[in-house]
């Protein structure tokens, strides 16, 4: 019994460990179309936006000249990025390749954070092709909506907004429960019964009932597993409300990122 409640209190704590509300692209790079380029996926924070947003594309022009070999002026850059020059100005100037594809920002009390998405050149002295990326609003799993489906069905879709399907499940799921108590309680009552009298054909009529009572308690049970699971699933895969700029007093995050060649975990706590 403790092995079963240690294994769902870290289950749920490793549901609870994904951020919440924030794009796909984020937690998993994605993987070029071709091999004339890379994706990069940085985040920088600052008092505004435009600081965050500076510091993100510094970490960028970094990745991009180890790629191809350029030496990298970080202060220069850095000067660049804050006198508010454009960012395809300096890749031009420094012969970075760089195509921004993706953007979110993110504030969090009195702090900025945001998250760029660049494709950079995969080496020197090529000529890249750059491919459409379609996929910038897609969210990732929200661990916090996972984590109270699993709880209570219909939490998770009232945690994305979705008011009437939360509603949906959580009647649903009370319905199920419902039949389930009822047709075991009358169930019960009906074997009571045939089991307190000797007249056969009461027997026979109680046996009936019981019979259907059971019936309807294995359907209930059926219907209440189903919901259940349908809640879970659409609390993973369903997209709820956009947000493009969140904002929190009080948050932390545990971002996997995703390479080829490794796999780490970025750590963010807001207060």
């Amino acid at each position: 019994m403790n092995k079963r409640i240690l294994t769902i209190a870290l289950l749920l704590m490793g549901l609870g460990s994904f951020a919440q509300d924030k794009p796909g692209w984020i937690y998993t790079k994605p993987k070029p179309e071709n091999s004339t380029y890379l994706y990069d996926m940085e985040l920088g924070m600052g008092k505004t936006a435009k600081e965050a947003e500076n510091e993100a594309f510094a970490k960028v022009f970094r990745y991009a000249a180890m790629q191809v070999g350029q030496p990298f002026e970080s202060n220069e850059i850095n000067k660049a990025l804050q006198n508010g020059t454009d960012y395809n100005v300096i890749s031009a100037q420094y012969n970075l390749p760089i195509n921004k594809v993706c953007e979110y920002p993110e504030r969090n009390g009195e702090e900025w954070t945001v998250y760029i998405l660049c494709q950079v050149a995969a080496r020197g002295n090529i000529t890249v092709l750059w491919s459409d990326f379609t996929q910038c609003d897609r969210q990732g799993v929200d661990g916090m909506a996972v984590l109270k489906s699993v709880l209570v069905p219909g939490l998770g879709q009232f945690h994305k907004g979705q008011t009437g399907k939360g509603i949906g499940f959580l009647v649903g799921e009370a319905a199920s429960i419902g039949g389930i108590v009822v047709g075991q309680s009358m169930r019960h009552s009906y074997i009571n019964k045939m089991n307190n009298t000797n007249n056969a054909s009461l027997k026979k009529q109680y046996a009936d009932k019981a019979n259907m009572f059971t019936t309807v308690r294995n359907i209930s049970i059926g219907a209440a597993a189903a919901v259940y699971v349908w809640n879970v699933l659409d609390a993973i895969v369903s997209r709820g409300s956009n947000h493009s700029v969140r904002t929190n007093s009080t948050s932390w995050n545990l971002i996997p990122v995703v390479t080829d060649e490794s796999v780490a975990f970025s750590v963010n706590y807001n207060f």
